[in-house]
């Protein structure tokens, strides 16, 4: 019976495959395409973000006039083609493409300013303030209008990023300060293709970082700035007046979280609150988007319409509901400014003020077309703005949830048409659920891409957080900042913080229960890109060749797992090491994981268990060996033994003749090795770590040791730093310098 029963099963699965091929060899792309024509603008950011990502994928800096000359021969052959269907769209895609690269080199070139090229020491300096973030101890100030000694006109960096580590009389932005402090360029990444926040600080020109270790001294103001300087700095000046009032009325760490509600304001939120939000998928509620845009939109047109229609001769004789949209429309322009205006939040506001203007014109607001025009606009306007997390969660989730909603808008009409009340509060439940579901599930791929996590129980979160966020928190929102001007914000404050309260005691409920949040390995580029093809396949396309994105999307969420983890790493200053061992775990020389870089190795190698590093202590000669045998260390250095290799890992000058005789490879962290190493074919010294930065190294026996570093991945781009070639030399090669 079981034997028939198994070849009935077979033959059902072989019917099925054959009938997939035969659909398979039967279909027609072109006639597919021809069918979505109404689509294909869509595609257009897609293909603009695609020459965008070449332009920062690329290993040197290309030249601006080849692309310029590019764009407008590619321009002309696109007006000759106008005619010609089968060559206007391959056209027209190629030239998207390249503008895509072109825009890209042109806002490097735009904001290019000096940048520090090696650590300064203490010096004096002046600037003026331009923003003033609070911190749990201190402030951190982004300074402008610098003089620096020493420096000239040509070396002083545009803008300087630096942290007062103690409490003093607060700073607003204009005035000018002369303070003294210790400055280093940006940071490079803290491993091979990790973050590289040098080149985030090219694009907002932030030459330098640093931190004072002396107060402050206030100087006289410079005179004569023009009116977008004045408009920006009474702005920053606003927002952090309104910061200090919230903080002063309403304390502790939901008066933080109001804070970074209502001004985008992070600084004081303490450390344990924001990992539970983080950890618990709700962190998104703390950085100012489309969710907290939408709902003060959303009810600033609610409550102006409803004003409005209260006289029923405006309501009979004028466009009430074109000037709520409108007063929605100011609204939200204004809370965009006060917050700071930070790319996820001018993304929401362009959705918003398409769909707003939209209602004005009478025609349909929400659409992936608006979706489309806003990715444009920002992709346009800043192309670096593809790269932000904030960028790339955002338009997925709202694209995701757009194409769904356009899916299933028909049913969801009939269902409302029949529907009495209890129906409707229960399609709004599921409603609720179902966009939570849609918007996690198009973000949570990048996040996972960008952060290494993935919060298990996220939607949950949402659902319970939501009624919380929209109808208490948000509302008081926006009754707070009408009361604000007037003195009596504290009337909302004070309901407002009961209400962040019950949110925060929320976040950490649920990022306490177990197995609550995953942290996967690093995902290669190749899998962000099979993500972000896939997602774009399956919403943009409607009809069934759509799910076919599919495939893409698993190959993405896969490919942490199949791309080939470091089995070494080495910090740029060599003071950080790991290294795999036999059983799987990991050897850190920081357990726990203490610090950015610490930390970030143990996210990026998917959070493994660890073994301590093998430690010394005073006077002792004999060595010690880690807990899998893997690795010993003696007074001289360590001899880590991984896939049938020896690494060599020096500590004394004369280690390093014997390890050049027997290992595979000798990396001298803190020393420069001057002579040839005949039996290491890989030798890595600490100029090598100052000129490559952080060292990977992976170990196969087939193909024996490979080093990638960080200045490989980065490239020769304006960003980075020329410190000569940064990868590992072969020993063979000759005498080293």
């Amino acid at each position: 019976m079981a034997r028939l029963a198994s070849t009935l099963l077979w033959q059902r699965v072989a019917a099925g495959l054959t009938a997939g091929w035969r659909n398979l060899r039967s279909f027609d792309a072109v006639a597919c395409l021809l069918a979505e024509r109404d689509r294909w603008f869509l595609w257009l950011p897609a293909l603009l973000g695609a020459g965008i990502a070449l332009y920062f994928l690329l290993p040197v800096e290309p030249p601006l006039l080849p692309l310029r000359l590019g764009m407008a021969a590619g321009g002309l052959v696109l007006l000759l083609t106008l005619r010609r269907p089968p060559w206007y769209l391959p056209v027209l895609a190629l030239l998207v493409l390249v503008c895509g690269l072109w825009l890209g080199a042109e806002r490097s070139a735009a904001v290019s300013a000096p940048v520090l090229q090696r650590p300064s020491g203490a010096v004096w300096l002046e600037g003026r303030v331009l923003e003033v973030e609070p911190r749990d101890a201190g402030h951190r100030l982004l300074l402008d209008d610098l003089a620096l000694p020493g420096f000239t006109v040509a070396e002083t960096p545009q803008r300087l990023r630096i942290t007062l580590r103690r409490d003093g009389e607060l700073l607003w932005p204009g005035e000018r300060i002369r303070i003294r402090a210790m400055l280093l360029p940006p940071p490079e990444p803290a491993m091979p293709g990790s973050f590289d926040f040098a080149r985030h600080a090219w694009f907002r020109q932030i030459g330098g970082v640093g931190y004072a270790i002396s107060t402050p001294e206030t100087m006289p103001a410079s005179e004569g700035i023009g009116l977008r300087d004045a408009m920006m700095l009474g702005l920053s000046s606003l927002r952090q007046e309104w910061t200090r009032r919230i903080v002063a009325q309403s304390e502790g760490a939901g008066g933080a979280i109001a804070t970074a509600l209502m001004t985008g304001v992070r600084g004081p939120i303490p450390d344990h609150v924001d990992a539970a939000f983080r950890d618990s998928g709700l962190a998104h509620i703390l950085s100012i988007s489309g969710l907290h845009l939408t709902l003060v939109a959303g009810l600033l047109f609610f409550l102006v319409r409803a004003g409005l229609a209260l006289s029923p001769g405006l309501a009979l004789r004028h466009p009430i509901k074109k000037w709520a949209a409108g007063a929605a429309l100011l609204g939200a322009l204004a809370y965009t400014l006060l917050s700071g205006a930070a790319l996820p939040t001018l993304r929401a506001l362009l959705m918003i003020a398409l769909a707003l203007l939209a209602v004005m014109l009478d025609r349909r607001a929400i659409t992936l077309r608006a979706v489309a025009w806003a990715a444009l606009l920002l992709l346009a306007i800043w192309p670096d703005s593809l790269l932000d997390p904030g960028f790339q969660m955002s338009f997925a989730a709202v694209t995701a949830l757009v194409a769904a909603f356009e899916d299933i808008a028909p049913r969801l009409t009939r269902w409302r048409q029949q529907a009495g009340p209890l129906r409707i509060a229960l399609l709004w439940l599921l409603g609720v659920m179902a966009a939570s579901l849609v918007a996690g599930l198009g973000s949570s791929l990048f996040a996972a891409y960008h952060f290494n996590r993935v919060a298990d129980y996220a939607l949950i979160a949402n659902l319970l957080a939501a009624p919380l966020v929209d109808f208490w928190i948000m509302p008081l929102v926006v009754v707070a900042f009408i009361l604000m001007p007037l003195g009596l914000e504290v009337l909302a404050l004070t309901p407002m913080v009961w209400g962040v309260d019950l949110l925060i005691a929320l976040a950490q409920w649920v990022a306490g229960w177990p197995d609550m949040l995953g942290i996967v390995p690093a995902m290669p580029a190749w899998g962000l890109a099979a993500i972000t093809l896939g997602g774009l396949w399956l919403c943009l396309w409607r009809r069934r060749w759509r799910w076919l994105g599919a495939i893409g999307i698993c190959l993405g969420a896969c490919s942490p797992w199949l791309a080939a983890q470091p089995d070494l790493l080495v910090s740029g200053d060599g003071r950080l090491l790991a290294a795999r061992a036999n059983d799987g775990r990991v050897y850190l020389s920081s357990t726990p994981p203490r610090g950015f870089a610490a930390e970030t190795w143990w996210e990026r190698l998917g959070a493994p268990p660890l073994h301590p590093w093998p430690t010394l202590r005073r006077n002792e000669t004999e060595g010690r060996a880690g807990a899998d045998g893997s690795l010993r260390c003696d007074p001289a250095g360590c001899a880590w033994r991984y896939q049938g290799f020896l690494v060599a890992l020096p500590k004394q000058p004369q280690a390093i003749t014997e390890d050049c005789r027997h290992a595979d490879a000798v990396i001298a962290t803190q020393m420069p090795i001057r002579y040839r190493c005949p039996s290491a074919r890989i030798v890595i010294d600490r100029n090598d770590l100052w000129r490559g930065g952080a060292h990977a190294l992976y170990l196969d026996r087939e193909t024996g040791i490979r080093v990638v570093t960080a200045t490989q991945l980065r490239g020769r781009r304006p960003w980075v730093i020329a410190k000569g070639h940064g990868a590992a030399r072969d020993s063979a090669d000759g005498e080293r310098d």
